[in-house]
């Protein structure tokens, strides 16, 4: 009975001053929504970089040029010392090395009836898109065929497609590429973008983008496939042996090379996401630790404006527990009703903002109550003492 009579109370002051309770409860579902938007998007970030995991699995490694250096000091220009007939080279001499897959990738305008947008061309062969398990929504990857006679076609990633043709069905159009045109043959699937966004490109043959679009004859770097991911230390062994050698690298110098597992890079990009998602979400805590200073403020200002009637209670019998109770209660309504604003303020925003298909965070709705009521209760104490300690007397004559 004493709690229900003290939830009216709360709730009948928060009406009577419907502006400050209004301005004092946005800060804490500001601060609640704030909390779900990054947890939400934290999830959906790492979904999506599990999923790339396990598209590209454990065995696949990736050769990068390394960088130049001037005067014993390395530089931001990269050496551009990789070639296909080192990647046929490596696939010939290692035992563990089954796949090899040559890249180059530049940037370029793609043009479509007057629609133009800037993406990024990746040249490399067939097997590109089985080292990768790229799925096709549309069409289909170029040829080995295509790839020898440097044919003028292309595949188109999902945002490639999307910003060039609208209403129409690519495959089958021409667009134009650094004043080439270039038949579309297929659209991939999307993947969702992660560090970087892997749909913003599109394909060609490597022949085809070497010599008719960029005009070199080195790689951006080859993707290495091997038999199990067991073999790793045996097939970088290979790689620095074949490399090194093919180089002309003395025996003191350094890889003019690098190299390194998908996976973990793709495992480091994740451990960083989640190390930054915990410190937004803190920055989103201290704007919640604001709103509590704003429930302090305000249940001060009750305090003043109810002496009266603290008075009043305390003449016919309330002791200072009651005082004291009443007036927390009041201040952890506020924060839990700024908290569930906030909990369903920021389920529309994720909806509007990530789409309909994410999950809700059970736990961190589960949390931000827990927080909101702590915040409250905290805010509230301190108010909650003073009225308590009131003089019944000068209560009374209190004006």
């Amino acid at each position: 009975m004493i709690l229900g009579d003290n939830l009216r109370i709360a709730l009948d002051s928060l009406l009577a001053n419907p502006l400050r309770s209004i301005l004092t409860l946005t800060g804490m579902a500001v601060g609640i929504g704030a909390v779900l938007y990054v947890v939400v998007l934290g999830q959906l970030t790492q979904q999506r970089i599990n999923e790339r995991l396990q598209s590209l699995g454990s065995n696949i490694l990736l050769i990068r040029p390394g960088y130049s250096r001037m005067h014993g000091v390395r530089t931001a220009a990269s050496v551009n010392t990789l070639k296909w007939d080192e990647a046929r080279e490596l696939l010939a001499e290692s035992q563990v090395i089954n796949t090899v897959v040559p890249t180059f990738s530049g940037s370029a305008a793609a043009e479509f009836k007057g629609i133009s947008w800037s993406t990024r061309v990746t040249g490399t062969t067939p097997g590109y898109a089985r080292i990768n398990k790229e799925v096709l929504s549309e069409g289909r990857f170029f040829n080995d065929e295509e790839l020898r006679r440097r044919a003028r076609v292309c595949v188109l990633g999902a945002t490639v497609r999307d910003k060039l043709f609208t209403g129409v069905e690519p495959v089958g159009q021409t667009i134009v590429l650094k004043g080439s045109r270039f038949t579309v043959v297929g659209v991939l699937t999307p993947k969702g973008e992660s560090w970087s966004n892997p749909d913003d490109q599109i394909f060609a043959p490597l022949t085809t983008v070497q010599a008719r679009l960029y005009g070199v004859d080195y790689l951006s770097g080859i993707m290495a496939g091997m038999q199990r991911a067991a073999d790793f230390d045996e097939a970088l062994f290979d790689i620095e042996n074949t490399l090194r050698r093919s180089h002309r690298l003395a025996d003191d110098a350094e890889n003019d090379f690098q190299v390194r597992r998908q996976d973990l890079f793709l495992s480091t990009m994740r451990d960083t996401n989640r190390d930054i998602a915990r410190f937004i979400i803190l920055i989103a805590l201290v704007s919640l630790l604001v709103g509590g200073f704003g429930i302090a403020n305000v249940m001060l200002v009750a305090v003043t404006e109810r002496i009266r009637e603290i008075g009043v209670r305390r003449s016919v019998g309330a002791k200072k527990q009651h005082i004291m109770v009443q007036f927390l209660t009041e201040a952890m309504v506020l924060g839990l009703l700024g908290g569930a604003i906030g909990v369903v303020g920021g389920a529309l925003f994720n909806r509007v903002q990530l789409g309909s298909g994410i999950s809700v965070p059970w736990d961190w709705v589960g949390y931000s109550f827990g927080i909101c009521a702590g915040i409250g209760a905290i805010a509230g104490l301190f108010p909650a003492v003073r009225a308590a300690n009131r003089n019944v007397v000068e209560a009374l004559h209190y004006e």
